[in-house]
């Protein structure tokens, strides 16, 4: 991000570890060449040959859903920026529509992700189709060989691996450990249906988000992938926007067990972990959401809880139940993978697949997984590489054993399909008011 960087600063010899040798190699003789080819201006002053500045600067848009997305950028941007000086890596957030300056963030899902410019993109999976027959993104290869199956799976398209996985993610069922008619209801039921009557019967609470496109969309997907199979679901909901009635039904009685006016809320919909922090102060008994946004209810607890909110030893963490029984499939989880755009090459290139290598080493996942102290509570995003040890962070086990052999949709037009569908099923739903 210093622009001091951008004058023909030669990178530093690092010791090579964790099998980097290669990538690393070329990159250093890469940089070390661009420091020696400058120019003297006619005032004698030392300048880079033109093109230089360039290829110094490595754009990376990443995955912008994630707690503490710039803390966590700036965590890879400084640690890599170190292992080589001479690099200047910026977070890409915008990006440019008719004179417009729009927000990634905001349009990731509504076309941002298209038309952003960078040199490595994080993509979530269910946008890996589009974006590869779009000739925005080119093959790549793995650099480790310990990523889940399913994570290489996702990221796979025709034979050809287009992204790095990074991420994992999916929803899990969190409930409270230190109720024991909620541990008895929970971790007995199988099925959503059993999950409902038995927390009502007991009157208590669940909290769940049932607002927004995308989110709705991926609601539908997950229980409807239940009676056909996720192979076929993908083709229906392509196929028909309006929303099989089994689906608007099983949803209508998940929602049933939610406290009035707050899981088909768009407010609280946009407001970053607000359901997690919720769950963790006890207003609810069960919470269904991401890995990560657990991060959020956790934190808060450290900063303004005295004693009266849940813990990581009174948590409790499962898949979740089935909405059709028999289940036709292992639910439905995402992936968020590393891609390279399609027109780098030669030692750019090199550079943007050291980057994407170092962000899913152990190194590059320790350090922003890894809780720095007491007061900091673990960010709790999915890694995508197998038997990933991350101290101070217990609940890991839960979510891996939790998201095994979960499928991801792979069909071209998927996520647009999805949420053309979204506004009807929202129609179909209870408001929860």
């Amino acid at each position: 991000m210093d622009g001091r960087r951008l004058h023909g600063i030669a990178p530093r010899p690092q010791p090579v570890r964790n099998g980097w040798r290669v990538i690393r190699q070329v990159t250093i003789r890469a940089l070390e060449i661009i420091a020696v080819a400058v120019i003297l201006c006619s005032d004698g002053k030392v300048a880079l040959a033109q093109g230089s500045a360039e290829w110094l600067t490595l754009r990376v848009a990443l995955y912008p859903a994630v707690p503490q997305r710039r803390a966590l950028f700036a965590q890879l941007e400084q640690q890599f920026e170190r292992l080589y000086p001479g690099v200047n890596v910026e977070l890409v957030e915008t990006y440019e529509e008719n004179g417009e300056t729009k927000s990634l963030a905001d349009d990731y899902y509504s076309g941002g992700l298209a038309k952003v410019k960078a040199d490595v993109y994080e993509i979530d999976t269910i946008l890996l189709t589009d974006l590869a027959e779009a000739g925005k993104i080119q093959p790549i290869e793995l650099p480790f060989s310990d990523f889940a199956a399913t994570a290489v799976t996702a990221v796979k398209r025709s034979g050809k691996t287009y992204a790095v996985p990074h991420w994992m993610c999916g929803n899990f069922l969190f409930y409270d450990r230190s109720d024991a008619s909620v541990v008895a209801v929970v971790e007995q039921a199988t099925n959503w249906s059993a999950l409902v009557s038995g927390l009502k019967a007991h009157n208590k609470k669940l909290f769940v988000d049932m607002s927004g496109r995308s989110t709705l969309g991926e609601w539908y997907l997950t229980a409807y992938s239940d009676i056909v199979g996720l192979d076929q679901a993908q083709i229906d909901v392509k196929a028909n926007v309006q929303p099989d009635q089994r689906v608007v039904k099983v949803l209508s009685e998940l929602i049933s067990a939610c406290s009035n006016g707050f899981c088909r809320n768009s407010d609280l919909h946009y407001r970053a972990g607000y359901y997690a922090r919720a769950f963790v102060r006890k207003e609810a008994q069960v919470y269904v959401g991401y890995s990560e946004t657990i991060h959020y209810g956790l934190q808060d607890a450290v900063e303004n809880c005295l004693g009266r909110c849940l813990t990581k030893d009174t948590i409790g963490i499962r898949g979740l139940p089935a909405f059709f029984e028999p289940r036709k499939g292992n639910g439905v989880g995402w992936v968020d993978g590393l891609g390279l755009d399609s027109g780098l090459q030669g030692l750019k290139k090199s550079l943007a697949e050291e980057f994407i290598r170092f962000v899913v080493s152990d190194a590059g996942y320790r350090l922003v997984l890894q809780p720095e102290g007491d007061g900091d509570a673990p960010r709790y995003l999915l890694p995508a590489r197998e038997k990933l040890d991350v101290a101070h962070a217990p609940f890991y086990p839960a979510f891996v054993a939790a998201h095994q052999s979960r499928g991801t949709g792979v069909q071209p037009g998927l996520n647009d399909a999805l949420r053309l569908m979204a506004p009807n099923l929202n129609s179909a739903l209870p408001t929860n008011q």
